[in-house]
Order: C-alpha cells, then sequence, then structure tokens
C-alpha cells in the first residue's frame, strides 16, 4: 500500500465538478470527488466531461474557401467560452463564428490547407492551460442532402448496405494543380480530400468506371465471371519492386488468371519481357476497373488506394476498398522497422488492412513489431523476406551519395507555398553541404515523391536525375544518408554504407505523432547529431565497410540473405491454398466457425461482431465464402446464426448463441467493502449471476472492478474504487 500512494502523480481542477490526477502514463478522471474513469496519457479527458456533437448542415465551396455552416448538439454548448475552441483540419487550426443559437460558420481557405496524406477529418476541438483536451469528429452530410439545402452536395446513389444509406460527396473544385471536395466517410463523418489532380476526377472516366462495375455485376449474376489476383506497385506505375517478381513466378507456373496494372506512360513498360506482356493491364483502361471490382487478392508492395488513385472521387470505388471483402498481402516497399506502426490505423489489423490481410516480413523482430503495435496475429505474417532482395545487388563500380530524406507530411503547405522557409528543404540543403568537396559530384538527391516535383524548381535540381528507377539508383550507391528512410535496409543489403542523419528526428516524430523503432542500440549505421559529425561521418563511410557491430545489427532485423525470398514466398501460397485455389466444392457445415459468444439483450435485432469461420486452416472471406443470416435474434432466449457458403463452399452451417439479461443494465453499489448489484428489485448472487475480476490501476491509486455476467446474465459492467476501498 506505502508503495502504491508514493506514486507520484499531480492533481487539476477541470469544468463540470470534475478533476483528474495525471501521472506519466495515465490520466485518472474524478466527477465529485468520486473515481469516474481511468485513460491513457494521450486520451482526450474532456470527451469525458464535454457531451456534444458537432454537425455539418450545410457546406458552401467558394473560390478561394470553404465554408462549412454547422450546429452543435447540446444546450451547454452555447454557455462555454467558444475562444478556447476551433475547428481542427489537419496541421492547423481555425476559428468560427456564431451564427445563431446554435448554429456556426468556419471559413477554412484552401491555401492554407495542411494534412498528412490526402485527406483529413473535421473536428471541433478545445484544450486547456495544462494541455487537456477534447477533440469530436463532425458527423455526416446525409442531413444536408435530405434538406435539400446545398446544390454543391451529390449523392452517388451506392446504397451501403453496411450502414443502410447512400454515400455523400460534395462538388468537386479545382484549385491550381489539386481537386478539393469533402465526403462522407465509411464511419459517417466528415471528411476534406485536398490532393493533386486525379485521371478518374474525369467525367469521362467515373462513367468508364460505373460502366465496368454494371458489367462485372452482370457477370457475377450469370456466373460468367473468373475472380482475378491483381498485382500492381507504386501508382502502377512501376515494374521493379517484389510485385514483379511474384507477377512473373506466378506467371511461370501457369495461373491463368493472375494480372499486373501498369501504366501505359511508364518507363517500364519497355522493361517488361513479351512473355509476360500477355496479363498486362493498361492502367486507366475499362478492364482495370473491371478487374479491380472482380478481384479476389490484391498483391502489392503499396496499399489498396494505388491499384487506382489516391483518394478517389468515386463512391464504387472506395466502397470496393472498405468493405475488404478480397485478400490483401502486403509485399512492402521496405522493411518496415523504422516508423513505428503504433497508433497508425492505416497499417493496423482491423484498421486500414482488413481480416483476410497479409503482411511479409523478414525476421521475427519485424514480425513481432506488427504484432505488438499493428494488432496483427502471428498467422497474418509471411516470414519469408521480401522478394525483391532476391535481386538487390551493387555494381562494382558503385560511387554515389544517394541522400533521401523522408516526408514531413506535417509542413507540406510551406514546402508547396514557401519552399525555401520549409525545414525540409534547409535539412536536405545542409546535408549536401556536409558532403567534402572532393565529393561533390558523387552527389543524388532524391526527395520524397509527394514533393519531388517541388524541389525540382529549386537550386538542389541540379543534383536530382530526370528520370531514375530506385533498383538502378541503389546499385549505384556507395553510401546512403537518410534520416530513416526503410530504403536504409535495402542499400544496406547490396552493400552500401549508411549514415542516419538525426539532428531534426525529435522535431520530426513530434510533428507526425509516431515513434520510432530504430534507436541508439539497434541502428546498424553511424548516426550525425550534427552537421559537423556528419562531414566526418561521410569520409569514413564513403571508402569504409560495414562493421561487424553493424552486421550483426542488421540481421537481427532482416534474417535472409540467401537469394531464395520468392522461393518461400511462392510455398507459402501452395502449402496454405491461401486464395483457396481448389477442385469442386466443400461443404460449409465442416467449417470451423469463431467468436460464437451470447449477447446482451437490447430489444434490437443481434448478430455476431466477430464471428469468423474457417476451412481446413484457412480463413473464408465474408461475401465472397459465405454469408451470415440470424434467426429469432431479438428477445431474450436462444437465437440461430445460419452460415450458408458461396463460391466453392455449399451447403449451411447453424450455429446457436443465447440472448441474455444485460448486466450493463444493473447497478452497482459499494458499501465498505460490501458490493450490491442488482437488477431492479432483486440482488443478484456471486458466483451465481455475476463474478468480479479486479484490474489494478495502482499507478493512478484505483482499481477498476469489471462485473463480469453469469447464468441468465451476460455482458460487463464496469466500476471503479479508491485503492483503500478493497473488496472482502
Amino acid at each position: 500500500m506505502d508503495e502504491v500512494n508514493s506514486i507520484d502523480y499531480k492533481e487539476y481542477e477541470l469544468e463540470e465538478g470534475f478533476s483528474v490526477r495525471k501521472s506519466k502514463e495515465y490520466n485518472a478522471l474524478f466527477k465529485n470527488g468520486k473515481p469516474n474513469v481511468v485513460l491513457k496519457a494521450n486520451q482526450n479527458v474532456y470527451n469525458r466531461i464535454f457531451d456534444f456533437q458537432p454537425k455539418a448542415l450545410s457546406i458552401f465551396m467558394k473560390e478561394d474557401k470553404v465554408i462549412i455552416e454547422f450546429a452543435v448538439l447540446s444546450k451547454k454548448f452555447q454557455n462555454y467560452d467558444l475562444s478556447k475552441y476551433h475547428v481542427n483540419l489537419g496541421y492547423n487550426n481555425y476559428e468560427f463564428t456564431k451564427k445563431s443559437e446554435n448554429k456556426y460558420l468556419v471559413e477554412i481557405p484552401y491555401n492554407s490547407i495542411n494534412i498528412s496524406g490526402r485527406s483529413a477529418g473535421v473536428y471541433i476541438e478545445y484544450i486547456d492551460e495544462n494541455g487537456f483536451s477534447y477533440k469530436k469528429k463532425f458527423l455526416s452530410m446525409k442531413s444536408i442532402y435530405k434538406r435539400g439545402k446545398n446544390k454543391l452536395l451529390k449523392k452517388f446513389g451506392i446504397y451501403d448496405e453496411h450502414r443502410d444509406h447512400d454515400l455523400y460527396y460534395s462538388d468537386l473544385i479545382y484549385f491550381e494543380n489539386h481537386s478539393i471536395f469533402l465526403y462522407e466517410t465509411w464511419k459517417g463523418f466528415l471528411s476534406l480530400a485536398y490532393r493533386e489532380i486525379n485521371v478518374t476526377d474525369d467525367i469521362g472516366e467515373q462513367k468508364k468506371i460505373k460502366s465496368a462495375y454494371k458489367e462485372y455485376m452482370a457477370d457475377l449474376k450469370k456466373g460468367k465471371n473468373t475472380p482475378s489476383i491483381l498485382l500492381y506497385e507504386k501508382f502502377c506505375g512501376k515494374y521493379e519492386e517484389s510485385a514483379k517478381y511474384v507477377y512473373e513466378r506466378l506467371i511461370d507456373d501457369g495461373w491463368e488468371n493472375v494480372y499486373f496494372i501498369l501504366s501505359k506512360d511508364s518507363e517500364f513498360q519497355k522493361e517488361v519481357p513479351e512473355k509476360y506482356r500477355k496479363n498486362l493491364i493498361e492502367k486507366y483502361s475499362k478492364k482495370h476497373y473491371y478487374e479491380y471490382f472482380n478481384a479476389k487478392a490484391f498483391i502489392t508492395t503499396e496499399s489498396i488506394n494505388h491499384v487506382i488513385d489516391l483518394t478517389t472521387y468515386n463512391a464504387l470505388t472506395r466502397k470496393r476498398q472498405y468493405w475488404k471483402d478480397y485478400y490483401y498481402i502486403f509485399l512492402q516497399h521496405g522493411v518496415m522497422y523504422a516508423y513505428s506502426l503504433k497508433g497508425r490505423w492505416d497499417f493496423e489489423k482491423g484498421g486500414g488492412f482488413g481480416d483476410n490481410s497479409y503482411v511479409v516480413v523478414s525476421s521475427e523482430t519485424e514480425a513481432n513489431h506488427f504484432i505488438e503495435d499493428g494488432n496483427f496475429d502471428r498467422q497474418d505474417l509471411i516470414k519469408c523476406g521480401l522478394p525483391k532482395f532476391d535481386h538487390s545487388i551493387q555494381n562494382d563500380d558503385a560511387d554515389k551519395i544517394l541522400i533521401m530524406p523522408t516526408s514531413r507530411n506535417f509542413e507540406y503547405s510551406t514546402i508547396r507555398d514557401d519552399t525555401l522557409n520549409s525545414t525540409y528543404y534547409n535539412f536536405s540543403k545542409n546535408i549536401i553541404e556536409s558532403v567534402p568537396d572532393d565529393l561533390k559530384d558523387k552527389i543524388v538527391f532524391i526527395p520524397h515523391p509527394l514533393v519531388n516535383a517541388i524541389f525540382g524548381e529549386t537550386d538542389l535540381d541540379k543534383y536530382m536525375p530526370t528520370e531514375y528507377s530506385y533498383d538502378e539508383l541503389l546499385k549505384n550507391t556507395r553510401l546512403l544518408i537518410t534520416d530513416y528512410s526503410s530504403i536504409s535496409y535495402d542499400a544496406f543489403y547490396r552493400g552500401a554504407n549508411v549514415i542516419f542523419a538525426w539532428m531534426e528526428k525529435e522535431m520530426c516524430l513530434e510533428n507526425l505523432g509516431i515513434d520510432l523503432k530504430l534507436n541508439d542500440d539497434n541502428a546498424f549505421a553511424d548516426i550525425a547529431y550534427d552537421y559537423e559529425s556528419l562531414h566526418e561521418l561521410i569520409s569514413k563511410n564513403y571508402y569504409g565497410n560495414h562493421s561487424e557491430e553493424n552486421i550483426e545489427k542488421y540481421n537481427d532485423i532482416v534474417e535472409f540473405h540467401d537469394g531464395e525470398n520468392t522461393e518461400r514466398f511462392i510455398e507459402y501460397v501452395y502449402d496454405t491454398n491461401i486464395f483457396s485455389e481448389r477442385a469442386g466444392k466443400h461443404d460449409i457445415d465442416t467449417a470451423l466457425v469463431e467468436g460464437i459468444e451470447d449477447r446482451p439483450y437490447t430489444g434490437k435485432s443481434l448478430g455476431i461482431p466477430k464471428i469468423k469461420v474457417s476451412y481446413d486452416g484457412k480463413k473464408l472471406i465474408k461475401g465472397l465464402d459465405f454469408e451470415v443470416k440470424y434467426h429469432d435474434n431479438v428477445s431474450i432466449g436462444t437465437a440461430k446464426c445460419e452460415i450458408k457458403g458461396l463460391g466453392i463452399y455449399h451447403g449451411t452451417k447453424v450455429v446457436n448463441f443465447e440472448i441474455k439479461k444485460n448486466m450493463k443494465k444493473t447497478k452497482a453499489k459499494l458499501d465498505g467493502d460490501h458490493l450490491t448489484v442488482k437488477d431492479g428489485d432483486k440482488t443478484l448472487i456471486e458466483g451465481e449471476d455475476y463474478s468480479i475480476e479486479k484490474i489494478d490501476y495502482s499507478v493512478v491509486g484505483l482499481e477498476k472492478i469489471a462485473i463480469n455476467g453469469m447464468g441468465e446474465y451476460t455482458g460487463q459492467k464496469g466500476m471503479l474504487i479508491d485503492i483503500s476501498k478493497k473488496l472482502s
């Protein structure tokens, strides 16, 4: 007890009768002196205090700004000090004005938009003087369309049975060389897209996509389609990485339904051997769109977005991506042991990666990174090494110094509008100036693809090649200088030395909101913390070889060096039958069904949210391999879950689950060391109706009790108590 009470924390008084105890890892929230909830330090404390929801009412897009009229669904909000609040979009905040009793306006100039990637949610945000915050997303635009107030808002007419309504988009606005539009996310919130103009923004391409979709649906209903497997690399414009080698190997093995998507303007078109040209599909062709809808699997070095365009202005293509009714094998662009996956929704299983997603990794160290920080299971990870490394070589006369800083999305608008004053430009220039004069002619500078064209207009363009492939660059590289790009693994594998330039590492990580897996202990290269030491390290590494210590560190992250990575991957495909390449039909009744559990009564239709079906150890895809229907699933009693086979699976399998009284609807009271739980007038019995699970939150002097339903009850009810009020 003395140890518990000696833990350091600070106390703060908040609003609405709340206070908080803040420690390094947790915030314990109290209401009227009683413990209310424990949050992790990075969670928004005021989200548990305030209770209001911003909702867009109308959207106007003028020549130079987006104007959003919104309401806040809370009477209390009208009495708050609005000077403490702002609308948040990406890395910028915007003041808003009160229009009437509960209506507000915010203006977002186009040239102020600074977002990470190509789109961002729109929020209301509040931060107090102690750093405690509230952040709430705007609700979607469904109500705006129905009100008929906004002619700019359109519905694509693509019904989403997962959410029981259509998808909504604003009109597309062009600003300089960018497209801007607002859209409804799959979860029902408002987001703004701001990106370079896509080919698929064109009305002719929109019609082509719709035509391809109709043709696919007609073939599907007639049973005429053969589901395909699509491979592609960055922007469907490359043919030089792991997807290339996997594609060629599958074609060699006689796979007929395998295709590679490649732009007709790609410099790699002429490099594709004749043997493999038959199954090339031209990007933006009708067949490209058809096979996108027809594909049962995507094997790629990039995200699913790269298969057509990033942040497409089309509900049909977005619908396919978000349903995740396909297999997705991520071959990786490079070894992912630089940025941490922690908190990165786009690289999280259950987030950007669907249930039937798999990732190629190069070691147990990298696999554990995906498991611990990305919510993956070990069976989701294919440890075989990157197939492209089988062909990663260094030329005998390699003599280039390759400088490749990673992206800084947090200052994209500065790079775009005031390049020479951006930290990215000055960081790059300082590295170049640190290269000894006698080696200046060896410099090759490659900025991130997002800003490559911008830097081509600066004085650094003299170091930038007009055309290049990463493979050719690395073949001729003797020394790579980067902050923490994953290309460092490829360069080191080939034999080049690497220098990590960490002068601005902490600033970048803080602004990006991420952690780095590489550190002083496991980095497999020399680290420069200032430009003076960088100057000295360049000469040392340009003329030197890998140290034994760095080789050992590298081998812990990249285990395979035998040139058999592609072979190991292909063996995995055949050994696991991952794409269900089986002859004949299979009885779904023999499938293994997991995730069936009792559900608490709600008065509404209930299903099994985490149902998993597998056959012979192979995970099946809902909507592709099976469909689910429920019976007797409203009232308390036995409900039925009927699983019907689709495609190569036939028959049905019925599993039962119980609908029981909801433990959350009971009331719990702690009197001294005695806990009483009641359902109306009925006093529940511990060990018969419920059990108690204690979760230690001693870091803030609290304990959480989980009251778990038993017998006629199911579900869980949480309760916080002071550490001194121990249950007997």
